[in-house]
């Protein structure tokens, strides 16, 4: 008899959708920060969860990174909670907002050529595109009506800089550098 062992990925795959809500998150005031960080979590049988983190950036580039785990204790949910509040507190909010912001920002940052990271297609799983609604219009993204990039330690900034200058060319678009 062979010893199957467990994959997340494929749980996640299989499961993630249809596994209940339990609660969502977003960092609080995201609408004047731009990047923000959102927490969906799901119970699964036998009182374990399953969560996606994901950072959005509604200014421009959509998801900028992404993490989705499962069978995680409550104590695991709550640490993770805590890490994501030493950048800010955090609101409860509704998984049709949650869902809302990140495939909004997804949609936006398509429209200016960029895709999500790699990393998305497993967390992805765990969101659940049925959840959008016209809600989805009302959520700004950009910076007064323009795109607005603000540069990360691990950007590649000249190709986003290329895609930009290709999708709303030169002056459609402002910058921001970290450094």
């Amino acid at each position: 008899m062979q010893n199957k062992k467990f994959s997340p990925k494929k749980y996640l795959k299989e499961k993630g959708r249809s596994l209940p809500i339990e609660k969502c998150f977003i960092s609080e005031k995201y609408s004047e920060k731009g990047l923000t960080m959102c927490l969906i979590i799901k119970k699964q049988p036998g009182g374990k969860f399953t969560f996606a983190n994901i950072l959005v950036d509604r200014l421009c580039l959509g998801v900028k990174n992404s993490m989705a785990n499962c069978n995680n204790t409550q104590i695991e949910i709550d640490e993770l909670i805590e890490k994501m509040e030493q950048n800010g507190p955090c609101v409860e909010v509704s998984p049709t907002y949650l869902h809302n912001l990140v495939y909004g920002a997804i949609d936006f940052a398509s429209e200016l050529g960029f895709n999500p990271p790699k990393d998305f297609y497993i967390t992805e799983y765990v969101l659940d595109p049925d959840f959008v609604d016209d809600g989805i219009d009302e959520i700004e993204m950009g910076w007064d009506g323009k795109p607005l990039y603000i540069e990360g330690p691990y950007d590649n900034s000249q190709n986003i800089f290329n895609t930009l200058n290709k999708s709303v060319g030169q002056g459609g678009y402002e910058f921001i550098a970290l450094g």
